[in-house]
């Protein structure tokens, strides 16, 4: 039973090839690295939508203050020119130069305002860009990927039709394990015991499980995870 599966993972090591050669190329690291940007992308957008929604409602709030002031001003302004006590000239034009204090902190608040609006509408201009280049990159190179996969769909295919019929020579609960290995891209699966260590990891083995190993039972090694057996 066993070198009925060892067959098996020698035909497997040709797929496995070919979906290393897939997962690792280029192209498809490009490709993904797009796609996940694109993923991404909304909750950015969506961030700025909200910091220009208030800055834009503080903006126009500082307006609106300076407006009011900015007229309180000229009203008192106004008043001086018709006031004949000293008091009252006095007291105008210390209301009047308290205003211009005020409208002046406003207006340069009001431009603070506008040039963390001015970098929110320039990072806008910065996604769009980024969101166009990574839109082109992900086309481009899943264009390549698909075409490479395309390019090796019939070895695969192959392979697999091979793999289908050597399975039927494997005991089932042996072949289940194999498959649940291979599911965690762990390969090869399979390792033979040599000098009571493992194949794959070099663990020296307890006399325990070597004693299930004489038995012909498949063991996994507890540190690397593969799947052991005795060669008789």
């Amino acid at each position: 039973m066993i070198e009925q599966l060892l067959k098996y993972q020698d035909v497997d090591a040709g797929l496995r090839k070919i979906e290393i050669a897939l997962s690792g190329s280029e192209a498809r690291k490009k490709a993904v690295s797009a796609k996940k940007y694109l993923e991404s992308v909304d909750e950015t957008v969506n961030g700025l939508d909200v910091k220009a929604a208030e800055l834009a409602h503080i903006y126009e709030k500082l307006q609106q203050e300076s407006k009011v002031l900015a007229d309180q001003r000229e009203e008192f302004i106004g008043a001086l020119e018709h006031a004949e006590d000293e008091n009252a000239l006095n007291y105008l034009a210390k209301k009047a130069d308290e205003l211009y204090n005020k409208v002046k902190t406003l207006t340069q608040e009001t431009a603070r305002v506008s040039e963390a609006m001015q970098a929110v509408y320039k990072e806008y201009a910065g996604i769009r860009n980024n969101i166009k280049n990574a839109q082109a990159q992900y086309a481009e190179n899943g264009k390549i990927y698909n075409e490479l996969k395309a390019s090796k769909q019939d070895e695969r295919t192959a392979i697999e039709t091979e793999l289908k019929g050597l399975e039927k020579n494997v005991e089932p609960s042996l072949m289940e394990r194999y498959k649940a290995k291979r599911a965690l891209k762990i390969f090869p699966i399979l390792y033979e015991v040599r000098e009571n260590v493992c194949g794959a990891c070099n663990m020296e083995l307890p006399k325990s499980v070597l004693a299930q190993l004489k038995n012909g039972e498949v063991i996994e090694c507890d540190q690397c995870g593969r799947l052991l057996y005795l060669k008789k």
